[in-house]
């Protein structure tokens, strides 16, 4: 049958096994079932996916003869039961490789087919993982030049608050400018008046405490004129109360009971200036 392995039989053997089913089954128990360890080997190990055609053809009609009937063999063997029903298979197996194995070349082309798409697929795979890495890059540099950006805007918008803020300072001390300007130019004009002023101040508290109010002017006009005579400058109508005299001072006087009147004015002056004890009329 389907093993090849032994020696070779001879044709008038073959003929003799075709004529006569008894002593095939005869020189089977003589020839395969001597050794069946081998023999069981064998059957295990054959190449069942490449049975040639041919042999296919020439065991079938055999295993469809009546004396290959499954009792026909069992009441030979009972051993070559099995190999019978090995044979049956093998054929059936045959026959459905020649079924299955052009589907397994299509399958195999497929699989082929497929193994170049999911190369193709992986490779594609590998560009867009590396594109969505450089477009997960981008976008943080994005998001931190927007944040910068935003951290500039916010920064220009308060200098430009500063600025305004600048702008109405500097103009405000633009009309402080000419205010101090001027002060500097009163201030250097009273520096120049500044000894005569004294002089009438200096006189008033020195001499006039003790006279009475409408005395007290007339000193202060006589010292002006000996001030015009001696060619020193002075405030134009100067009193000692406008040299010595503190508003915030004498509105104080005020409140704790001092009366207002020029005189008593004049008096506190006096009083407060003095390095000596003063004598003055007390209204």
């Amino acid at each position: 049958m389907f093993p090849q392995k032994g020696k070779a039989k001879k044709p008038q053997d073959e003929k003799k096994r075709a004529s006569d089913p008894e002593g095939y089954f005869d020189l089977a128990k003589k020839e395969l079932l001597n050794n069946p360890n081998a023999f069981l080997k064998e059957l295990i190990g054959y190449d069942k996916d490449h049975i040639p055609p041919a042999l296919i053809a020439k065991v079938k009609p055999m295993m469809e003869h009546e004396d290959m009937a499954e009792a026909k063999v069992k009441s030979a063997s009972g051993a070559l039961v099995t190999v019978r029903l090995w044979l049956c298979a093998m054929i059936t197996y045959h026959e459905v490789l020649l079924i299955v194995n052009p589907k397994r070349a299509i399958a195999a082309e497929m699989s082929a087919k497929l193994d170049v798409v999911m190369a193709n697929l992986n490779e594609k795979r590998a560009q867009v993982k590396a594109i969505d890495d450089k477009l997960a890059k981008l976008s943080a540099e994005q998001a931190a030049l927007e944040a910068k950006s935003k951290a500039l805007n916010d920064e220009i918008d308060d200098c430009g608050k500063k600025l305004i803020r600048a702008e109405k300072m500097i103009g405000g001390l633009a009309g402080e400018k000419d205010r101090w300007t001027q002060i500097v130019a009163d201030l250097t004009t009273q520096l120049t008046l500044v000894v005569g002023d004294s002089l009438v101040a200096a006189g008033a508290i020195s001499y006039s405490g003790s006279f009475t109010s409408k005395y007290r002017e007339d000193l202060e006009e006589i010292w002006r004129t000996s001030l015009t005579e001696q060619e020193i400058n002075f405030t134009k109508n100067i009193t000692m109360s406008a040299v010595l005299g503190d508003p915030v001072t004498i509105g104080a006087w005020g409140v704790a009971g001092l009366p207002s009147d020029k005189l008593s004015v004049e008096n506190g002056i006096i009083m407060f200036k003095s390095r000596r004890w003063p004598l003055m009329i007390d209204p």
